[in-house]
């Protein structure tokens, strides 16, 4: 059952909203203290050239995937080079799909147990998580996009909601002045704006679903709106708190729901935030587990779910390492977020390049 479901295709806009929620949560709410600590208050800046950047490799990626036909992509990559060459290609994504996962139960769990539920066991908000997450994973990708479709609106208007009830705080001039420490700190934050916009590198791994072909300019929208929900939680925490106590936050977006008040009566709404995180990290965490098994070379059902199941199971033990807030904090700023955007990089030149010159690297191997 569960592979006739994950069999179906989804439209464009459909993916859209699946990675809006996925990279939503990371380029909204995990990169913000990483970018704020690295640029301070010129973080925005890096946002937008990041973003710069981010539109041409954009249009490759959309490139790569017409020359490809959109088919699956390990198959696509061993008829134009070899099988072994091809699952080299294809590894690193595979290893991301299992990190993006991994990291994000380790850090919902650890944002759960500090910010709300502090009194609860770690073991059994995590396997309460990893559960609705591989439920996502196993019922397939129309389940995955159905359910995106339903709690996206709902995020979105949330946002929404916490921008404009926090505008009386915002002090813009808190900006300024603009580059006060030269262009190093914004540059150093365009790795960390660059690792969360790079995760749309996954598209080259779901496109086989897709029922229409790939446009340069729907993707390109939907990487404007990227860019814009990154820059948005960074203007507003230094305007909110100003740049040095905003860098001092782990999740300011979280930190800004605490200001809201409407009126003299009601306040303390911060709890909807947790709908917003929950709602990111179920998709995240689900749709990268569904493309994992989608990579790998299991032919039945059976195989199928047992590789879902193994792939939970080292989700919930992952999550038990003793590990710090800081800690996890520190490895993602050190390691995480430029590791993976250089990864990503060299793949996408990699894929690139063989969609270029495929014949040349085929009658070569011949």
């Amino acid at each position: 059952m569960a592979v006739d479901k994950a069999i179906g295709k989804i439209s464009f806009l459909q993916v859209c909203m699946i990675f809006m929620l996925m990279n939503g949560l990371m380029s909204h709410i995990i990169a913000n203290p990483l970018l704020l600590d690295a640029a301070g208050r010129d973080a925005w800046i890096s946002v937008i050239l990041a973003g710069l950047l981010f539109l041409p490799w954009c249009a490759l990626l959309v490139m790569f995937m017409k020359r490809t036909g959109q088919q699956k992509l390990q198959p696509w990559l061993a008829s134009k080079t070899s099988t072994i060459v091809s699952w080299i290609i294809v590894f690193p994504i595979c290893l991301q799909l299992f990190m993006i996962g991994s990291s994000t139960v380790l850090y919902t769990a650890i944002w759960t147990n500090v910010d709300y539920l502090p009194g609860t066991p770690k073991l059994a908000l995590v396997i309460v998580l990893c559960i609705a997450c591989h439920y996502y994973a196993t019922s397939g990708i129309r389940t995955i996009a159905i359910s995106a479709g339903i709690l996206l609106p709902v995020v979105v208007v949330l946002g929404y909601f916490v921008a404009f009830s926090n505008a009386p705080q915002k002090d813009y001039s808190l900006l300024k002045p603009v580059l006060e420490h030269g262009w190093q700190p914004v540059i150093h934050g365009m790795v960390y704006a660059g690792g969360g916009f790079i995760e749309l590198l996954m598209m080259i791994a779901v496109q086989h679903r897709l029922k229409s072909g790939a446009r340069v300019w729907k993707i390109a929208i939907f990487a404007l709106f990227l860019v814009y929900i990154t820059v948005g939680p960074i203007i507003g925490a230094v305007s909110e708190f100003g740049p040095i106590e905003a860098a001092k936050q782990s999740e300011s977006p979280y930190e800004q729901w605490r200001l809201v008040r409407l009126g003299s009566n009601i306040e303390h709404v911060d709890f909807l935030s947790v709908l917003q995180w929950m709602s990111g990290a179920i998709i995240r965490v689900g749709f990268a587990q569904f493309l994992l098994v989608e990579m790998m070379p299991l032919t039945n059902s059976r195989q199928r779910n047992l590789f879902n199941l193994i792939v939970t199971i080292s989700y919930v033990a992952l999550s038990m390492v003793p590990f710090e807030k800081y800690s996890l904090y520190l490895w993602m700023y050190r390691f995480y977020f430029p590791i993976s955007l250089g990864v990503a990089l060299f793949i996408s030149i990699v894929c690139i390049t063989i969609s270029l010159f495929s014949k040349k690297f085929k009658e070569e191997a011949a």
